[in-house]
């Protein structure tokens, strides 16, 4: 069974007269109206929330925006953010519009143009692989509208954005048989985070014999960027520590991130450090080595191995925030409009995170625990089809209808009920329920009988 024969918008039998300069151009023409239907819409969302304060954004990113509006290109010469040069640089850009919109407004500012600009990305990765004008469309417009990224950017300011543009853009480069690893080396220059690409760069170096000199970049590109910091006076060891820095700040094995470490949040401190360490570089080397002895072939693979990597190393990393699968999450937009087959780890990618960010945006800690059981699935599934290959697909309707109802009594009972662990036998009842169905639309979609042949 092969993606052609799914009938996605197929008309007309045998007999039927159709013009194709027509219907493509017809084609083109809705997607270019879904593009900018919902290009408004996510503006219109993001300008609804630019006032939205987190307790971060008073107390970090409002004051790191008036010192750069205050002190100018002059304040380089000083740590006035925990974060790499690249943002304070980003910051001073805004603080040029200074009187255009209130601070919180110019320091989320920053988050939508990269979010916009990972909405570009993931279109044109599908574009070149489809050259279907409507998915397309679909992926940019399910980017810029995905809840978690509204989340991110709109809600909270935060600039997970910005590290994850740089991460599609690398695995773009792959997937078009180009040399990825500097907008990787950029990414990583921005946040640490990009480091959950690292097993699929690694793979992709050594199936198509990269020189290991480009792993240069990654350090030589953050020097780079430090420059214009260190010309300003700011000390070289404040410069070159702010990833040890970030890495010492809290102490908990999972901060609301939906990972392996809700199971096992009793766990000794440094004991979990430890082992989460020594699973994620397991786990990552075992992807590098299946990349590189893999004779799967194809833009589907390529971008199905990098979801893979985004996905498997916050899931079993230690100290991991509710924000860090952002990347995983908008690649899973990417591969579901290449084949339909992974629609089902998007959604549930989406309300996973939701049910992640809830712990922070109400203190509804009790998400965690089915958005945890479902990331698991989505793992297991996406290693799963690495290993096997593609097994075929269809709509499963009934899943899809049971997840949806499931999935809206969960966050029903959520957003009623108190902050916190209240396991009351309604909350099992619907996080259960909210569970299985995610299961079992993933099962469905993956229809792996034994009357259908792999790829």
């Amino acid at each position: 069974m092969t993606r052609d024969s799914i009938g996605i918008g197929l008309t007309g039998g045998s007999g039927d007269c159709v013009n194709p300069d027509a219907t493509a151009e017809e084609s083109r023409r809705l997607a270019i109206a879904v593009a900018v239907g919902c290009a408004f819409a996510g503006l219109a969302l993001r300008y609804l929330f630019r006032e939205h304060a987190t307790s971060d954004a008073v107390d970090y990113l409002i004051p790191w925006y008036a010192f750069a509006r205050d002190h100018g290109v002059g304040g380089l010469g000083q740590a006035f953010t925990n974060y790499t040069p690249f943002y304070s640089y980003l910051l001073l850009i805004a603080a040029q519009f200074d009187g255009l919109g209130q601070p919180l407004s110019l320091v989320k500012a920053i988050s939508a143009v990269f979010e916009f600009g990972c909405a570009i990305v993931v279109a044109r990765i599908v574009w070149r692989a489809t050259r279907a004008p409507l998915r397309a469309s679909m992926a940019f417009s399910g980017v810029w509208l995905a809840p978690t990224v509204i989340f991110n950017g709109a809600v909270w300011g935060q600039a997970d954005s910005i590290w994850t543009f740089f991460t599609l853009l690398s695995v773009s480069l792959f997937m078009r048989d180009r040399n990825g690893v500097l907008p990787f080396a950029v990414a990583f220059a921005v946040k640490a985070q990009a480091v959950f690409l690292g097993p699929f760069v690694v793979g992709m170096m050594l199936r198509r014999r990269i020189h290991w000199a480009w792993l240069a970049a990654v350090p030589g590109v953050y020097v780079v960027l430090a420059i214009p910091v260190l010309v300003a006076g700011r000390p070289i060891a404040s410069v070159f520590r702010v990833y040890m820095d970030q890495a010492d700040t809290f102490h908990r094995l999972t901060m609301n991130a939906a990972n392996i470490w809700v199971f096992a949040g009793g766990a000794p401190y440094a004991i979990g450090v430890a082992v989460g360490l020594l699973l994620a570089a397991a786990a990552g080397l075992a992807l590098s080595v299946f990349i590189v002895r893999s004779r799967q072939q194809g833009p589907d693979f390529i971008l199905l191995a990098a979801c893979a990597s985004l996905m498997l190393m916050p899931y079993l990393l230690p100290k991991m925030h509710d924000r860090y699968f952002y990347a995983f999450e908008l690649a899973s937009i990417a591969l579901a409009c290449l084949n339909p087959r992974y629609l089902p780890l998007a959604a549930v990618a989406q309300v996973d995170g939701v049910l992640s960010y809830l712990g922070f945006e109400r203190g509804i800690a009790m998400g965690l625990l089915p958005a945890a059981l479902c990331n698991s699935f989505i793992g297991f599934y996406l290693v799963l089809d690495l290993w096997r290959g593609e097994r075929g697909f269809r709509f499963p309707k009934l899943a899809w209808l049971g997840f949806a109802a499931s999935t809206a009594g969960l966050f029903s009972y959520l957003i009623l009920a108190d902050p916190g662990w209240n396991l009351s036998p309604a909350y099992l009842l619907a996080a259960s329920l909210a569970t299985v169905m995610a299961l079992l639309l993933m099962k469905e979609s993956r229809c792996a009988s034994a009357g259908i042949p792999g790829r």
